[in-house]
């Protein structure tokens, strides 16, 4: 008998899954517009990978695609794929990716599925990552739902990185990647995420209608050129834009990039206004430096600007310093990141919109139209 009531409740569900099927493409299309970094004249085309029915309910596997058009090569548009996880009775979206999981057909059921997030998902992480992982079930939640968030924490070396993560209840599929509601728009959400997270202003321009916080890596090619793209458009821009830094290094990749950024940090919170001459300099010697050789060019710095070595020492790689501490605040920062959909440096948003300035008019250009429309960009015409 109760065999017979799980198919028949797996089937309803399944009924309910075509339903929601359209309605979430449509939504799709519209999030992903919002999601991904604006570019004038893109498209989104969407596509269902699975249509998956666990006992928790029935959820989804898309594929959106942004068509965006390119200036050197105008019959060939570029393209952008995000890949969501998504739970049409929660509403939900996980926007990231996703990627099917091998159960060595054992199925998952409610019963096992804590033993199996906390025993199979470390490794398949493990794997992507490059290091050490682990996740923890949340604890038995008030309702179990067909997509499952949680947190994966990722050693980095210095501490632990935590990401966000979701598992289906049927244990099929993972995603790596936030959750966003699907009825909000994700640059609204954004915001208030923003609104929390560590960001390193520069001195000055508090009261500006925009907002541009920069997530980047001092060891990272594309963070110094990015950077001097940004630069002309903040001076054009002047108090209408206010500028802000949060470390986001790339640990399995850049091997002195998380120490660079504890060093930022504690000149930052030493002395805000020579955050981005250390930053600049990082660049300037990007090519020469390696893990044996940064703290020299840190030290060297400070005697430069004529700062306060101790004082910089009694903050450097100091898990005691500050109440929030050097380290545990740049795992903040890159967790604050991982939330907000960042995974690749530099990414720079704007009152919680993704923008590129790869070409510096039409990024002054859509910062304007976003000041016009009060601050908020989805207000603000898209092309």
């Amino acid at each position: 008998m109760r065999s017979k009531l799980l198919t028949l409740a797996a089937l309803v569900m399944l009924g309910a899954s075509a339903v929601h099927a359209q309605d979430l493409q449509n939504e799709a299309r519209r999030f992903t517009l919002a999601y991904l970094t604006y570019f004038p004249g893109s498209t989104v085309s969407v596509t269902v990978d699975s249509n998956g029915v666990s006992m928790a309910g029935p959820y989804q596997v898309l594929t959106a695609v942004r068509s965006r058009p390119d200036n050197t090569n105008p019959a060939q548009p570029l393209k952008d794929q995000l890949s969501l996880l998504a739970d049409p009775m929660t509403r939900t979206f996980v926007a990231g990716v996703v990627f099917p999981l091998d159960n060595k057909g054992t199925p998952v059921t409610p019963d096992t599925l804590p033993r199996f997030v906390e025993d199979a998902l470390p490794g398949v992480l493990q794997q992507l990552f490059s290091n050490k992982t682990k996740v923890a079930w949340p604890g038995t939640p008030t309702r179990l739902t067909a997509v499952i968030p949680l947190t994966a924490e990722v050693a980095s070396g210095y501490g632990w990185m935590k990401i966000p993560v979701a598992v289906t209840a049927d244990g099929k599929y993972i995603a790596v990647g936030g959750s966003w509601p699907v009825d909000r728009d994700p640059r609204a959400v954004r915001r208030e995420r923003l609104a929390d997270a560590p960001i390193e202003w520069d001195p000055g321009h508090e009261n500006a209608p925009l907002k541009l916080v920069e997530f980047s890596d001092y060891e990272c090619p594309a963070c110094k050129r990015g950077w001097s793209e940004v630069k002309p458009v903040l001076a054009a821009m002047g108090d209408k834009v206010r500028h802000g830094m949060v470390n986001f290094p790339l640990v399995m990749s850049h091997p002195w990039a998380f120490r660079a950024a504890v060093a930022g940090y504690c000149v930052y919170k030493l002395w805000p206004g020579k955050a981005i001459d250390l930053k600049e300099d990082f660049y300037r010697l990007q090519d020469s430096l390696s893990v044996g050789t940064l703290d020299d060019a840190v030290f060297g710095f400070l005697k430069q600007q004529d700062l306060d070595a101790n004082a910089f020492r009694g903050c450097y790689l100091n898990k005691d310093y500050l109440a929030d501490k050097p380290l545990d605040a740049v795992l903040a920062q890159l967790a604050a990141g991982y939330g907000l959909g960042v995974f690749a440096t530099p990414t720079y948003f704007v009152n919680g919109e993704a923008i590129s300035f790869s070409d510096k008019k039409v990024a002054e250009a859509r910062m304007n139209a976003i000041a016009a429309a009060g601050g908020v960009p989805e207000n603000a015409p898209a092309n």
